[in-house]
């Protein structure tokens, strides 16, 4: 049969559709022998589709016959491995271009996916070819038939694009197929790495095969990746859609996969001169990262951040237009998971890209507002997101020294001016007012991140509050400690987390003040009920999730109505509840550690790399150092400098309740506001104790707004 094979290309050059449906038959007839002979199957294999896989005008068709005979079979059928199989063979005539057809093919069909989208992948009506495609794939992956030296930014773009998706068996494929892809680089011939880069895809290798990344695969419940990916799926429901136990994919876990897969294309475009693979994946990502798709264009986004070296202006618009339109279709439309997700998404590329946008860039400062929107949406999927965003926007302007002659508030009130109207409604609608106090308005929001779920994010958020505390002082040139109107804000919100806060800010009459006897019924938290005339206050309250069982904050606001609310649904005001833990967890996020100043290191702050040979890593967000404070002699002597220009505490009497310091009585009701907050979600007994001390210290400071608060 073999030498007879080759004429088959001659009825496939003509447009007689006659002729071509018989090759067609033909091949179906060699397909079926194929699946049912299974003593000739060896014999088949090399002799049949091994000669028909180096005739390149009929490769088109054969693949077509693939496809449509793995379909009929479904996901996982015995006709669907034989044929990922048998392209195998294929491809062992010519792996060029074979390897070229398959992906490409791949590429294509995902990219139809955008002219009919569907919430998820797995919805799309084209999902059965993807997924024979990629098992296609995975069986190419041996002995490098896929051609990783002309195909890995395409193989790492279905890869970004695939991952943890589909049933068991598949994201088994996918971890799989990135497993060969590694081992193809380390020895494919076509290649010639240093021993450098040897090491970096042998760490790679072991680095896949960690728990973490079988996490990140959505494959965390098997013990071998290996044995799911090959078993005998015709015997078990492991590619059945319905039948597999989804695992949630957060785009953090791509965020994580993407870098390490940047990493191994960084490493090998090292030592292969103007090597184009990291354009081509750029391109590639970009082009789904701009067009609608509920279940590509979120990961697309991602990606990009990730991996993009440049970044224009219209390029930042374009993704803040995206993350407007995400916003409307979570208040309007059904589908709030998927338009949270792409606010996610939107949120981590401008957290991946600011470091690269134009240092001259006015988007700069006004990407501060984006990331106290995304705080104040109160959404705890987010507040990941609006955190990372905040700070890498807080150090990438520090590094462009925007900070040296202005305080914060001075940099982001100029900035939110244009955008006053819209700021000014939601600020109102949470019941943090900006305009009245931006530093305690900013506390407020962070204050929530103490009550966040993960431990990551607790400690990012008292890495925000020191950055912050740094920024406030910066301008004056004085001690980071210096308690002032500015600062007060971060130190309250630092007592329980830093002891070097605790060490620096005294109480002034801590001997006078028996604090052995303090207890939770000395410190009258609500002596003073609050009696509202407005029925739909009550209404509100009642009804309000997010907000403090107690009242408060009421009575604040009405004593001080320019500090901020003036509705009543901005009642959730300074009780900053996000949904109150259980007592294990608050004592897991708080109670246990008594500082987290093991966290501020003498790293700088997270930026891109330079440019080096075109080729850099981004960084992961790193841990965020605080500036070495002045000596105590100098601080002394800047504070007399600047005296004329405000009221400061100084030297040992630095004390964080000073009425000298803070005689306004609004930041004094503010700052009682934030410890009775801390001590309401505080279950550890040594952070209580520490709140209580200073609360006493308020009582005999502050008499007049202690009992309203």
């Amino acid at each position: 049969m073999t030498p007879w094979l080759s004429n088959l290309v001659r009825f496939c050059k003509h447009n007689d559709d006659a002729k071509r449906q018989r090759v067609t038959s033909i091949l179906d007839k060699l397909i079926t022998m194929t699946i049912n002979e299974k003593q000739m199957y060896p014999s088949i294999q090399a002799k049949i589709w091994g000669s028909l896989g180096q005739i390149t005008d009929l490769l088109d068709v054969v693949l077509d016959s693939f496809i449509k005979t793995s379909a009929t079979g479904g996901l996982g059928s015995i006709k669907a491995e034989v044929m990922a199989d048998t392209a195998v063979a294929l491809a062992s005539g010519n792996v060029k271009l074979v390897s070229s057809k398959v992906i490409g093919r791949m590429c294509k069909i995902i990219d139809k996916t955008c002219l009919s989208p569907t919430p998820t992948l797995e919805q799309h009506l084209m999902w059965d070819d993807i997924a024979i495609l990629a098992r296609y794939m995975l069986m190419l992956s041996f002995n490098n038939s896929l051609d990783v030296a002309a195909h890995l930014p395409y193989l790492f773009h279905v890869v970004t694009f695939l991952v943890a998706t589909g049933p068991l068996s598949l994201r088994a494929s996918t971890h799989g197929l990135v497993i060969n892809i590694i081992h193809s680089l380390c020895t494919c011939s076509q290649l010639h790495f240093s021993e450098e880069t040897k090491q970096v895809l042998r760490l790679s290798l072991t680095e896949f095969s960690l728990p973490k990344f079988y996490l990140l695969f959505g494959i965390s419940k098997v013990k071998s990746a290996a044995v799911i990916a090959f078993r005998s799926s015709y015997r078990d429901r492991s590619f059945s859609p319905g039948s597999y136990e989804r695992e949630t994919f957060a785009l953090t876990s791509l965020e994580t996969v993407t870098e390490a897969l940047l990493e191994i294309m960084e490493a090998c475009m090292r030592d292969i001169p103007a090597c184009k693979w990291l354009d081509q994946w750029t391109e590639l990502a970009q082009r789904f990262a701009f067009q609608y798709n509920p279940s590509l264009q979120p990961r697309a986004l991602v990606v990009f951040g990730c991996i993009s070296k440049r970044v224009s202006h219209g390029q930042i618009k374009q993704i803040i237009r995206i993350l407007s339109k995400a916003l409307e279709s979570c208040l309007k439309g059904p589908d709030t998971y998927n338009s949270q997700v792409l606010i996610e998404a939107t949120v981590i590329a401008l957290t991946k890209l600011q470091p690269l946008l134009n240092k001259d860039s006015p988007l700069h400062k006004a990407l501060f507002w984006v990331a106290v929107a995304v705080l104040q949406l109160d959404e705890v999927n987010l507040y990941s997101a609006g955190t990372a965003l905040l700070e890498q926007n807080l150090h990438t302007l520090d590094s462009l020294r925007i900070f040296n002659d202005k305080s914060p508030e001075e940099v982001f009130m100029a900035i939110r001016n244009p955008l006053e109207w819209h700021c000014k409604q939601m600020d109102h609608f949470v019941g943090l007012n900006f305009n009245s106090n931006f530093n305690f308005a900013l506390v407020g929001h962070l204050l929530k991140g103490y009550r966040h779920p993960s431990p990551a994010i607790v400690a990012r958020t008292v890495r925000i509050l020191h950055t912050l505390l740094t920024l406030v002082n910066k301008h004056r040139n004085c001690d980071k400690f210096e308690v002032n109107t500015q600062s007060v804000a971060y130190l309250a919100a630092l007592l329980t987390v830093s002891e070097e806060v605790r060490s620096c800010c005294s109480l002034k009459h801590r001997k006078s003040l028996l604090l052995t006897d303090i207890s939770m019924e000395n410190v009258p938290m609500d002596m003073y009920p609050i009696h509202h005339g407005d029925p739909s206050y009550r209404t509100l309250k009642e009804n309000q999730p997010w907000s403090s069982p107690k009242g408060s904050e009421g009575y604040l606001a009405a004593s001080y109505p320019t500090v901020g609310q003036t509705s009543p649904r901005a009642r959730k005001s300074m009780s900053l509840d996000m949904g109150q833990p259980s007592q294990a967890n608050t004592k897991k996020l708080l109670g246990t550690r008594k500082s987290f100043d093991h966290l501020i290191s003498d790293t700088k702050a997270p930026k891109r790399q330079e440019m080096e040979s075109g080729i850099t890593t981004p960084p992961k967000m790193r841990r965020v150092a605080e500036t070495d404070y002045e000596m105590e002699t100098q601080r002394i002597s800047s504070s007399q400098q600047h005296s004329h220009l405000r009221k400061v505490s100084v030297s040992e009497s630095n004390v964080l309740l000073d009425e000298e310091v803070l005689t306004d009585p609004k930041i004094q009701a503010l700052l009682l506001t934030i410890l009775a907050t801390l001590v309401k979600y505080t279950t550890d007994e040594f952070d209580q104790r520490i709140l209580y001390e200073y609360l006493a210290e308020a009582s005999v400071v502050f008499p007049k707004v202690f009992p309203v608060v």
